[in-house]
Formats: C-alpha cells, structure tokens, sequence
C-alpha cells in the first residue's frame, strides 16, 4: 500500500484488514493512515506473523525455527479498540470437526449447524495409524505416511464417488510437505486421469504446511503428523513451531481447515507423547 498508493491522495472511506493476526503493525500502519475509518478482522487463536530464521545447531528442530511477532489485531485489542466476536462457525458440515478446537481454544462460543448427516459415512474426524518412522536428523520426513497420503489421494480421485470432494493436504514440516508433493508428482504421472484435480478445477488439491495453510479450506483435508518413532524407536518431544509458546494456535489452524472430513494420518501414538518431559501447550493438544 504504501509503495503503490499516494499518502497525500484523497483518503479512503475504510480500510479492513483480513487474516490481521497474521499482519505485523509495521506493514499496516501505512494502510491505516490512508483511511478514515479501519476495521481489522482476524482471530487471535490463529496465526500470529512469523520471523524465519536459521537452526544449524538444532539437530531435532526444522532447518528453519519461527519467532512469532506481534500482529496489528494484537494491537488493536490492546488499544481496546471496540470488539464483535462472530459467533457462527460456517465451515464444518459435521461437529466434530470443530469441537476440539471450540473446546479448547474458543470456550464454546461458537454455535454451529446440526449437521443431518451425522450418521453418513464420509463426515467427521478420522485417525490412521501407520507403521513407520520419523527420519529426524536426517530428511525430516516420515516416508511411510507420505506414501499412505498419496495413496488415499489417488484412491479418492480415482473413485467416481468420491473424486467430487476437493482435497488437501497438511504437514507439519516444510520437508513433509516437499516429500509427498514428490510422490503426487510421480502419481499423476502414473494416472494421467487425475491431473485436472491439480490443474483444471475450482478447489485444485494442495499441499501446505502449518505455516501457509491459514485461511485455506477443502471438503477433505489429510493431516500428516510426521513427527514419530525414529529409525530405533525413540520419540523426540521436540515438535518443531508446536513446542513454542503459542504452538497450539498453529494445531488450531491445521485441524479447522476441512469442511467434511478431516484424516489424521500419523505414526506416533498418544501414549508415546510425554508430558512430563515438556510444557508446551501444543503438545499436549496435540496428544
């Protein structure tokens, strides 16, 4: 804004921020001050700004770590700026899509629609537990589960009664996320049928990880959990972004992206997840 639009032009009537937990206040002060009135629209419990930086010492950590900054909706609440809470929650088409996260991270404001379909297959939050192991210290990535997702992808566009629903796909690491866009690549190779999912459609299949998912949805939505049991069984506590204050807000985003289904797809177990060696928040969400 401040680049392209004149500061000593006419002023305009409003400006609304969207996503605004996501804005840091330098990057909006110059849009603020090109409108007379501003509402900022965003929600505390999602993604705040973040800062990469470089974790060469870091053997159980991503090659890039986060420092979460303060956002302009920080700022506003602090400045107490007048506040509405939006009560309804439009996206999930069956409750327990969203009943986590109504539970822990919004105190049970949210009201949500009876679904009719409660009783259909298809709806609602499913986990599949997968042999595999967590390469940590090597690629960070789980190749085991990055093969079940490609699997169940192909699977699903494939099925003339199931290829309707868009898909995407989660990770919690930039390299999970790298890993199964590899194997999609070699699959539509292998099934030249399903490339217009990729290309040629309204809601096109993706694949993102925690950091760039925020404010994308889709009928279906695969979370690869990636962390786990390395190659001699021994389960790092070290979660990547989750283990940091506030990782919980980015648990939220993942798991509130899906409008009918939500897949866990995971190696790790809950009973391998010690809270005792840790304090974070996110992780004992996630257990």
């Amino acid at each position: 804004v401040a680049k392209y639009v004149d500061a000593g032009g006419p002023k305009f009537d409003l400006v609304v921020f969207d996503e605004a937990s996501q804005i840091p206040p330098w990057d909006a002060v110059g849009a603020i001050a090109r409108g007379n009135q501003v509402v900022v629209v965003g929600d505390s419990q999602q993604l705040p700004p973040t800062s990469f930086f470089s974790r060469e010492d870091d053997d159980d950590g991503d090659e890039e770590d986060l420092e979460d900054l303060e956002s302009i909706l920080d700022e506003a609440i602090a400045a107490r700026l007048p506040q509405l809470l939006l009560g309804w929650h439009y996206r999930s088409r069956h409750e327990s899509l969203i009943a986590f996260s109504n539970h822990h991270y919004y105190g049970n404001r949210l009201n949500t629609f009876p679904s009719p379909e409660e009783s259909m297959e298809g709806l609602g939050v499913q986990f599949r537990h997968v042999e595999g192991h967590y390469d940590r210290g090597g690629s960070r990535t789980n190749k085991k589960e990055a093969e079940v997702v490609v699997a169940e992808v192909v699977a699903r566009l494939t099925d003339l009664t199931t290829c309707g629903a868009s898909i995407g796909i989660v990770t919690f690491n930039s390299q999970q996320q790298r890993h199964i866009e590899d194997l999609l690549d070699v699959a539509r190779q292998r099934h030249p049928a399903i490339e217009r999912f990729f290309t040629d459609t309204e809601e096109p299949v993706f694949v993102k990880n925690l950091e760039s998912v925020q404010g994308d949805e889709r009928a279906v939505m695969i979370f690869s959990i990636c962390y786990g049991p390395d190659a001699g069984g021994r389960v790092s506590m070290n979660f990547g972004p989750l283990n940091r204050r506030g990782g919980e807000r980015r648990l939220n985003v993942a798991i509130t992206r899906a409008r009918e289904q939500l897949i866990v797809v995971s190696t790790l177990t809950a009973d391998q997840i010690r809270l005792s060696a840790t304090r974070s928040v996110g992780v004992r969400h996630l257990r």
